[in-house]
């Protein structure tokens, strides 16, 4: 499938293809995950990436020193990986298996800076400000919501829109297709608003075209960083 969305994105003459958190494994691995077949899979991903020149935004599961993570990577067009994000907020289930990452690396793609978010994150605008802060333009959202509670529909709907129009920033947001979704894959504005999105509950590529331009810091301009430095306020900014 994704081999497939490699050929349409390229076809379409896309520079860079999101696909959804955890990809490979689906959300949570078995203990006998065959990671010799993973690694076959990701390098042909890469070598597919490399003939077609695009970036590729990958979920995937790793293991290493006995923990498991969930990572994001990101596949240059040459092939290699360029940036690799783990999970930082854990959902219900994930927190059994996986350990949270504690880095959050912005990566440059051509022209663009570019943040990595995994599903979870979006409910935490702190982790985008500081990727906005560290430059970034882009921020590109790898989800697995789907196979139950539908009525977050228009609550993460509305997160992915608030992260993209809060920081002024592109985000590209891409959430496994199974039904029911409980969000919709959508490429969203520096306004919030929608450029692209996908169908409920169907398995597609969307394609929206990015203007570095647009890119704008207007409500970061705009904050009362002073009350922040309030000594009565300070114990309450991130406790």
């Amino acid at each position: 499938t994704i081999l497939d969305a490699i050929e349409r994105a390229s076809a379409h003459g896309a520079d860079l293809l999101v696909v959804p958190e955890c990809a490979l494994s689906d959300y949570l691995p078995s203990p006998d995950l065959d990671f010799e077949l993973l690694a076959e899979a990701e390098s042909e991903i890469a070598r597919r990436a490399a003939e077609r020149g695009l970036y590729v935004a990958l979920g995937v599961v790793r293991r290493q020193g006995g923990r498991w993570f969930n990572t994001a990577i990101l596949v240059s067009p040459s092939g290699e990986t360029i940036g690799s994000y783990d999970k930082t907020h854990l959902f219900e289930g994930g927190r059994e298996i996986f350990t949270p990452g504690d880095s959050l690396p912005v990566f440059r793609c051509g022209r663009w800076t570019v943040g990595l978010q995994i599903c979870f994150d979006v409910r935490f605008p702190e982790n985008w400000r500081i990727l906005r802060g560290k430059g970034a333009e882009l921020a590109l959202h790898l989800s697995n919501a789907s196979r139950g509670a539908r009525w977050k529909l228009p609550v993460l709907e509305g997160a992915v829109r608030s992260r993209a129009a809060e920081n002024g920033i592109y985000v590209v947001s891409a959430n496994d297709a199974r039904a029911p979704q409980m969000m919709v894959s959508a490429i969203c504005a520096p306004d919030g608003t929608h450029l692209a999105q996908a169908p409920q509950d169907e398995e597609t590529v969307i394609y929206a075209e990015l203007n570095l331009s647009e890119v704008n810091s207007d409500f970061l301009a705009a904050r009362r960083t002073d009350i922040w430095r309030r000594p009565e306020n300070r114990p309450f900014l991130l406790e």
